[in-house]
């Protein structure tokens, strides 16, 4: 409390100037509210101190308020205003309660409340009071994690059977069963929660692939070191058909056998080709040497989708010059063409380099004399940007 309120008077001093733009600031406050709140929870802070905190961090979210953070401390003036003499929470936390709030429904405030309580009893130490108040929350996932903490594993993964419903809660109890020693255990909540597809979450939310991504992760690295290679196996092509990361195929790569290795390979590589989106799908085709899979991921009709200042596009024309040099050209000139007809000048040495690219290519299917013809034609039509002709006038003396 020594260091968070001086913190805080700070923050409320500060954030007239800094309320409209400064995004990690306002990601911080809700932190603060919490780990204030949580201090205020602990023990050898009298409720004569919570009021007076109380009046503090009233008056600093009256200043915050006029800036837009109305309940900036909202979390932390309830914790200091309700401290643990709420109706009905010393018999929850005995275990006596069946329901919290005991009217068995809560808003916003009134669970981020309970989190900061169970985060000052796992402070404090007091285990049972946590499991007593996580399970009458309906505070499934941290309910499950201190079982296991605490060694009742086989209770935690029958809990995470009937009530964990996302993956990154899954991933959190099979961490939390590792760390006590149980990495088989762990191992089998992992696997089970991949089993699940929608694990609670839409095929195609966000969230969900990513969760699941990391699951897969952490299952893969866990199999391995526990020489589970089946597992390991199943692991690796989970991780790499949800998040299609270039890391994860090389981590593939890496890990399986290498008699492994071409079986996995061509269902890693199935899932990318079938993705209809994959950020790094160039990345790893080219890493493979499937430069003709490559130049087939791209539709030229829709290169305006492309940056033409993308490193891997240029990689990706530098090793097709050799097998498919008319599909370079054509790509080159639409990736410099629109750089010099709008004219972009902060960008004519990007057009330049791309047509230096078609240079290549025109000169690797023989019609150096067409590339001529069209250059000297560039050259004419901009003749009047005096940023650009010098750059063109290069490429046609390097021709020569």
């Amino acid at each position: 409390m020594t260091i968070l309120k001086p913190v805080a008077a700070g923050l409320a001093a500060c954030w007239p100037e800094n309320a409209d733009w400064d995004e990690p600031l306002n990601e911080f406050l809700p932190r603060l509210d919490q780990l204030i709140a949580q201090a205020a929870l602990m023990n050898g802070v009298s409720q004569e101190a919570r009021d007076d905190l109380a009046g503090e961090l009233a008056d600093w979210q009256g200043e915050l308020a006029k800036f837009g953070a109305d309940d900036a401390f909202a979390t932390a003036i309830a914790a200091c205003m309700q401290g643990w003499d709420e109706p009905g929470l010393q018999a929850t936390l005995a275990g006596l309660g069946q329901s919290w709030p005991p009217g068995g429904s809560s808003d916003p405030l009134e669970e981020d409340l309970t989190r900061v309580r169970l985060a000052a009893l796992e402070a404090m130490g007091r285990g049972e009071h946590f499991l007593n108040l996580s399970r009458a929350a309906g505070f499934h996932c941290d309910h499950a994690v201190k079982l296991a903490q605490t060694g009742r594993v086989d209770e935690a993964v029958a809990l995470a059977h009937v009530r964990l419903t996302t993956h990154g809660d899954l991933l959190r109890l099979a961490e939390a069963v590792a760390a006590v020693g149980r990495v088989e255990a762990a191992i089998d909540v992992a696997a089970w929660g991949l089993s699940r597809d929608g694990c609670g979450e839409g095929e195609e939310n966000w969230h969900h692939r990513t969760g699941r991504a990391m699951l897969a992760r952490w299952l893969r690295e866990k199999a391995h070191e526990a020489g589970n290679r089946d597992m390991m196996f199943k692991a690796t092509q989970v991780a790499l058909e949800e998040s299609l990361a270039r890391e994860d195929f090389r981590v593939a790569k890496k890990l399986v056998a290498p008699s492994d290795w071409p079986k996995l390979r061509e269902l890693l590589l199935a899932a990318l080709t079938a993705a209809p989106y994959a950020y790094e799908r160039i990345e790893i085709l080219l890493d493979e040497d499937l430069v003709a899979d490559a130049v087939a991921c791209i539709d030229l009709q829709e290169t305006r989708f492309f940056s033409p200042r993308h490193p891997t596009l240029g990689r990706l024309a530098e090793r097709a010059l050799a097998d498919h040099p008319d599909w370079v050209i054509v790509l080159a000139c639409r990736m410099a063409d629109p750089i010099m007809s709008e004219g972009r000048s902060s960008r004519y040495e990007t057009a330049a380099l791309w047509l230096g690219i078609a240079a290549r290519a025109y000169k690797a299917c023989g019609r150096s004399g067409q590339w001529l013809a069209h250059l000297d034609g560039l050259i004419e039509q901009h003749r009047r940007k005096h940023k650009l002709r010098p750059l063109l006038e290069e490429l046609r003396r390097t021709a020569k």
